[in-house]
């Protein structure tokens, strides 16, 4: 689904103006994600998404560049997006719902490091890949919508679900690698 610079929110297209050129194809990939996600989960037909509208504002400073959500929508529609290896990953709920995601195949030096600054800010439990729980952990805090404003050593892994804090929200994470790519979904439960 092509998305036309003319159906971006007035905070995307100031962004987007704002951006090198270089990097609008992966800004723009982004936004048509979100908006193919969010048309499908709402019944809206994806070729013509009318009043539809991605805006992500940050509550801190007002650019476009917090977390996305969707007006326009019949329906309350939750959305969530991440890049990765190069491609755009969306998904849309009807409850907050956060997703991540990383490619398996990295550089051997990439790796070490993400695996070290994991062990550092959140160890995964033992015989964990560092990778899948980096992704479970953003997933949970993108769903919570405050992001990495939270210590992600706060999120706290039981089975299939997360608490932060010990919190009475619990989130229902799933992880799958999926075409060379580790990719989790956290649903507010």
């Amino acid at each position: 689904m092509p998305l036309a610079e003319a159906s971006l929110a007035p905070g995307d297209a100031a962004r987007l103006a704002e951006e090198p050129v270089a990097k609008h194809p992966r800004f723009l990939s982004g936004r048509a994600a979100l908006m193919l996600a969010a048309s499908r989960f709402a019944g809206v037909d994806p070729s013509d998404p009318v009043d539809l509208r991605i805006d992500a504002r940050c509550p801190d400073c007002g650019r476009s560049h917090g977390r996305p959500t969707v007006t326009g929508a019949p329906r309350p529609v939750f959305v969530s997006l991440a890049h990765a290896g190069g491609r755009a990953f969306a998904v849309a709920s009807a409850v907050p719902v956060g997703i991540d995601t990383e490619p398996v195949d990295v550089p051997a030096e990439r790796r070490a490091a993400v695996a070290s600054a994991v062990r550092d800010l959140a160890p995964p439990p033992v015989g964990v890949d560092p990778l899948a729980h980096w992704t479970r952990i953003e997933a949970v805090l993108k769903a919570d919508g405050r992001g990495l404003r939270v210590d992600p050593g706060r999120v706290v892994f039981k089975g299939r679900g997360a608490r932060i804090d010990g919190g009475e929200q619990l989130y229902r994470v799933r992880t799958r690698r999926r075409g060379g790519f580790i990719v989790s979904v956290a649903h507010a439960g």
